[in-house]
C-alpha cells in the first residue's frame, strides 16, 4: 500500500512532464506549464482588446513628447546609404498598447564568432506565438574574440533586436504603420522649430565624439542649412542606434574615415608617380641608328634636300650598256592608277 502512494506522485510528475514538453519550446515559453498557459489565454479571451483603443493608446504615446518619438526610430549605414526603421521602444509601446500578450527575448547560443539570440512575442487572445533569432559577431575586425564584458553587451543588443521584429511581425504592420509616421512627424516639427532641432541634433552627437563634419559627409551635405525636416529623422535614428547599442559611434562613420584615407592615399601615390616620371632621364639613342639616320637623311645648312649626285658620262654609258635587259625579258609594264597614282594591281578603275 504504501508502495502504490510512493509511485503515484512520480507518475504525475513524468505526465506533468510530458504535457510540458508539448508546449511550445520557444522563449519565454519553455519555461511556462501547460496550465499555466492554458489560464492565460483563457484569462486573455475573457478580456478580449480593442483595436481602436489600440491605435489610440499607441498614437498618444509616441507623439507624448519629442523625447519620446526619438526614442522610436533608429537608423543604420549600409551599402553607402542610411537605413531607417522603428526601434525596440516604438515594438515596446505596441506590446504595452496590444495587450493579452507575452514577450520575451534570451540568448540561445553563444559560439566562437556569433551569439545568437531569440525573441518571443506570443499574441495570447489569438493563441498565435512568434519567434525571431538574431545573431551578432562577437570578434572585431581582426578576428580576435570580444571580452566578457564586451560579449555580454553584444548579446543584449542581439536579445534587443530579436524581441523587436518578434513584435512588430506580432502586431499587424498595417495596425501600427501610420502610428511609425506620427511619430516621426513628431520628430520633424515645423519650419518654425527646423533651426533649433537642427543645432539640437548636432550637439547630440557631439557627447560621442563625432564632428558636424562627419555628419555632413556621411549625408552628403555641404552645410548645417542643408538638414531638411527629414534628415532630423534620420539623425535621430542613427543617434538612437549608437545610444542603444545596435551599433558603435566608429562603425556608424567608419566609412567616412576608410574613404578619407583612401583618397589621400591615392593622392600621395599619383603625385610619387608624377616626380618620378618628371625626374626619369631620358633613354639615349642607339649610336648605330643614329649614323644610319643621318647617313640616309643628309642635310644642308639651310635645312634643304642636297642636289643628286650626277654621275660621269663615261660611268652612265657602261652602266646603261651593262644593265639594259633585252626585248625578252622586259618585264610588262603596269599602269598607274591616275586618281591615287598607285599601280593599278586589279585590272581597271575603281
Amino acid at each position: 500500500m504504501s508502495e502504490r502512494k510512493l509511485a503515484e506522485p512520480v507518475e504525475a510528475t513524468e505526465q506533468a512532464l510530458d504535457e510540458q514538453g508539448d508546449a511550445p519550446d520557444s522563449g519565454a515559453l519553455a519555461v511556462l506549464n501547460k496550465s499555466e498557459i492554458n489560464q492565460q489565454i483563457a484569462t486573455a479571451r475573457q478580456y478580449p482588446r480593442s483595436v481602436a483603443r489600440f491605435r489610440k493608446e499607441a498614437q498618444g504615446m509616441v507623439s507624448m513628447t519629442e523625447t519620446i518619438a526619438r526614442e522610436c526610430v533608429y537608423a543604420l549605414p549600409r551599402d553607402n546609404k542610411v537605413i531607417e526603421g522603428p526601434s525596440i521602444r516604438f515594438a515596446e509601446i505596441l506590446a504595452s498598447c496590444w495587450g493579452n500578450c507575452r514577450s520575451a527575448a534570451r540568448v540561445v547560443d553563444e559560439g566562437a564568432l556569433f551569439v545568437t539570440s531569440q525573441g518571443l512575442f506570443h499574441d495570447l487572445e489569438k493563441n498565435n506565438a512568434i519567434t525571431f533569432e538574431v545573431r551578432r559577431r562577437i570578434t572585431d575586425k581582426r578576428g580576435r574574440r570580444y571580452g566578457a564584458d564586451m560579449i555580454g553587451v553584444t548579446s543584449n543588443a542581439a536579445s534587443s533586436i530579436a524581441l523587436r521584429n518578434a513584435i512588430l511581425r506580432g502586431v499587424p504592420k498595417a495596425l501600427w504603420v501610420d502610428i511609425y509616421e506620427t511619430a516621426r512627424a513628431t520628430i520633424m516639427g515645423d519650419f518654425k522649430t527646423l533651426k533649433n532641432r537642427r543645432a539640437d541634433a548636432l550637439a547630440a552627437f557631439q557627447a560621442y565624439g563625432v564632428s558636424p563634419e562627419q555628419i555632413f559627409r556621411k549625408l552628403d551635405l555641404r552645410g548645417i542649412e542643408d538638414i531638411t525636416l527629414e534628415h532630423l529623422v534620420t539623425l535621430s535614428g542613427m543617434h538612437t542606434a549608437i545610444k542603444d547599442g545596435e551599433i558603435t559611434p566608429e562603425d556608424m562613420f567608419a566609412d567616412e574615415a576608410v574613404s578619407t584615407a583612401t583618397v589621400s592615399a591615392e593622392a600621395a601615390a599619383a603625385n610619387a608617380a608624377a616626380k618620378a616620371t618628371a625626374t626619369k632621364p631620358e633613354k639615349p639613342a642607339d649610336a648605330s641608328t643614329s649614323a644610319q639616320q643621318s647617313a640616309a637623311k643628309p642635310a644642308t645648312a639651310n635645312g634643304a634636300a642636297p642636289p643628286t649626285p650626277v654621275a660621269p658620262p663615261a660611268a652612265e654609258e657602261a652602266r646603261s650598256s651593262t644593265s639594259t635587259p633585252s626585248s625578252a625579258s622586259t618585264p610588262p609594264k603596269v599602269a598607274l592608277n591616275s586618281s591615287a597614282g598607285l599601280p593599278d594591281l586589279f585590272g581597271g578603275d575603281e
